[in-house]
């Protein structure tokens, strides 16, 4: 046989791809292939668990299905699976074009071969890759009716106990006399009238080692922990010269971190101290989780500091927790010195981290137990000694020390004054378990202009079921202002300006992919641009003109996953190209774009992507058609990026159906830190 040619007697014809074999996956078990076929399962996952059971000695398909469910989901987020919940609840995964099975619905999969609650308890209690709390080592936990990898199991057994240890190790008393504390306080809040959330959490901070300020945008978390951090300070300085308070601020993202630190900047020029507190707080650094537990060259997910050798810091400020997935939270905790106090900041309603768990949210405790306060009563008597009289009858009073003792839920939106729009719908979303209809309208017919913090500030939606004419004007509206963006760096303007006619709009999409995904929208912006805007040329890599949003981080330049930055003309060098980003310690820094680390286009990007930023102006694009990537939290996270408007291109039904969808994700971890924690009375 010639190369590329099969002999056939007389005949010859060429090699195809009909002669090459193929290897062929094995297919699944029987008991697992409906739930393959109905995209509850993915074939590797079955295939993955029946190689468990075989190495376990295990072929109960019970057990089977459940390590596979085990093993996928992390990958949807979740933390363990739910043995009586989980076939109301499961995702399924949608089939590609091409492949063989169903898009299933919740009617399907409900109607899957799932087994009984309790038969399956009893089959995965006999099984040998399963072991109760405190069996011997296995692949898999039982915990009551959660099933659990076993890292994951240990992630959130030491998380929980953790956290409950530092919630509940109060000191005896402010580290200061009561009166020095007071009069501080009365310096950075001003004199108390009434109950003040953000003066009692300055309170909590300095009479526990874990405090949780939770709040969406706008509720002054970062106002409230600039006062925190000035109040330790002064009590640091009047009880010990031993050294200054250590502190760090860190972030999940650099963005996030670099953000934090520029507005603790930037508060500190409203508060008059004393020179020592001033030299502190200005020279308060700030760093990403990862490198601040330091990575090790072996693992991106083994660090330097644990619990034998934790973080050198005092205080340790975690901000945008809510993104913090529950390995690196309890990696986290773990380097944090047990004597040392621990500030998490965060918004319960916004998305959780992309990875397993929803830990801040499982710390808040309850949906329903928004914005109530809850303390123990040694906890209150501690309070009530530094915020007076103003506690008494604000709060539930709970029967025993808790993590509840810790939170703080800050409940009035200072960015938006209370007739403002988007301060209106962000409450409404809050509340959308009884309020969709009203989330809706509120966004449907935006409210006259007003007396209102920010000026016009508006939220509104576009239907295009409504209006045929809605996706076009949308468009023209977004074309028109990334034009300019485009005009100022083709005509080499300082790249500040450029950076900030950026900043000021972004348009938000509910996927990368597909109509009306972020790939389609930044095509279309770079489409128009080209033909709209004289010497914008798209055709190379990098681009004059280009906005990039880096996706990896990268220690060596200093830039991480989260950075927008954006493509212009050397200004030294004329000819050559330089991305340009902002920096808050010296501006406008460049770097040649042979140094970037990975980036994309990002005139469009993935509403998961922009948590953590603001931008003055928010277009919203949602799905044309219903899809399980819209949720409560997603729109919520999407609405509140906006410091003025927001606008949401979508039909009406697929957004109301959003706001009906929370996400669930199966955890156990507000299960352990809030078990039986029902108020024994009102507080007074």
């Amino acid at each position: 046989m010639t190369a590329g040619r099969i002999e056939a007697g007389a005949g010859a014809r060429s090699l195809t791809a009909a002669d090459v074999p193929v290897p062929v996956a094995p297919p699944v078990l029987p008991a697992l292939a409906p739930f393959v076929a109905g995209g509850v399962l993915t074939a590797a996952e079955g295939r993955l668990a029946e190689r468990l059971g075989r190495i376990g000695g295990e072929d109960q398909p019970q057990v089977l299905l459940a390590a596979a469910l085990a093993l996928r989901g992390p990958r949807y987020g979740h933390v363990c699976v739910e043995l009586d919940r989980i076939a109301a609840h499961v995702a399924v995964e949608p089939q590609p074009r091409g492949r063989q099975g169903t898009d299933a619905g919740p009617q399907e999969v409900a109607s899957l071969p799932w087994p009984a609650t309790e038969e399956w308890r009893e089959v995965l209690s006999a099984s040998p890759l399963v072991r109760s709390v405190s069996g011997a080592a296995t692949p898999l936990v039982l915990d009551g009716t959660r099933l659990y990898l076993d890292r994951y199991w240990q992630y959130e057994q030491r998380l929980a106990a953790a956290l409950e240890a530092r919630a509940v190790a109060w000191e005896d008393g402010p580290a200061a006399p009561a009166a020095s504390v007071v009069a501080w306080l009365d310096e950075l809040f001003g004199p108390a009238r009434d109950l003040d959330r953000q003066r009692l959490a300055a309170a909590v901070a300095l009479t526990r080692r874990l405090t949780v300020i939770a709040g969406g945008p706008g509720t002054g978390k970062t106002y409230t922990v600039a006062r925190v951090l000035a109040l330790l300070h002064r009590a640091a300085l009047a009880t010990s010269t031993d050294r200054p308070l250590r502190v760090v601020l860190v972030a999940p993202t650099g963005k996030a971190a670099a953000r934090l630190q520029e507005s603790l900047r930037e508060a500190l020029g409203a508060l008059t101290l004393p020179a020592p507190v001033r030299a502190a707080m200005e020279r308060t650094p700030a760093s990403t989780i990862h490198r601040l537990l330091g990575v090790t060259r072996a693992s991106s997910t083994r660090f330097r500091h644990d619990a034998r050798h934790p973080v050198p810091y005092d205080v340790v400020i975690v901000d945008e927790a809510s993104m913090v997935s529950l390995p690196l939270m309890a990696k986290l905790v773990d380097a944090v010195d047990d004597r040392s106090r621990l500030i998490l900041l965060g918004d319960r309603d916004q998305l959780a981290s992309v990875e397993a768990g929803a830990v801040f949210g499982d710390i808040c405790g309850p949906a329903g137990s928004r914005p109530t306060l809850r303390f123990s009563p040694g906890a209150a008597s501690a309070l009530a000694a530094v915020v007076g009289g103003h506690l008494a009858g604000e709060h539930e009073v709970a029967d025993r020390p808790g993590i509840w003792d810790a939170i703080v839920r800050l409940d009035r939106f200072r960015r938006f004054s209370s007739g403002s729009d988007l301060g209106a719908v962000a409450a409404a979303i809050q509340a959308s378990g009884t309020e969709v209809d009203r989330a809706v309208e509120l966004l449907r017919v935006p409210s006259p202009a007003g007396p209102e913090t920010v000026p016009g500030a508006a939220a509104r939606l576009l239907d295009p079921d409504e209006d045929p004419a809605a996706a076009r004007t949308v468009t023209d509206f977004v074309v028109d202002r990334y034009a300019e963006v485009a005009r100022l760096a083709v005509a080499g303007a300082p790249a500040g300006e450029v950076l900030a006619q950026l900043a000021s709009l972004r348009v938000l999409c509910a996927r990368r992919r597909g109509p009306d995904g972020v790939e389609d929208w930044n095509r279309r912006i770079e489409r128009r641009l080209t033909e709209g805007v004289p010497g914008f040329d798209p055709s190379r890599r990098f681009y004059v003109g280009r906005p990039i949003l880096i996706t990896r981080n990268d220690d060596a330049v200093r830039l991480y996953n989260g950075d927008v930055g954006v493509i212009v003309e050397d200004a030294d060098q004329p000819g050559q190209l330089v991305a340009a980003f902002w920096t808050p310690e010296a501006g406008v820094r460049t770097i040649s774009p042979a140094r970037l680390p990975a980036c994309e286009t990002t005139f469009a990007m993935t509403i998961h992507k922009s948590q953590g930023s603001q931008f003055a102006e928010v277009v919203i694009v949602l799905t044309p058609e219903p899809s399980p990537v819209l949720t409560r939290e997603l729109v919520y996270t999407a609405i509140t990026r906006a410091s003025q408007r927001a606008t949401v291109l979508g039909r009406a039904e697929i957004l109301r159906t959003a706001l009906s969808r929370p996400v669930q994700r199966a955890s156990g971890l507000q299960h352990r830190l809030w078990r039986g924690a029902e108020p024994a009375s009102p507080g007074g």
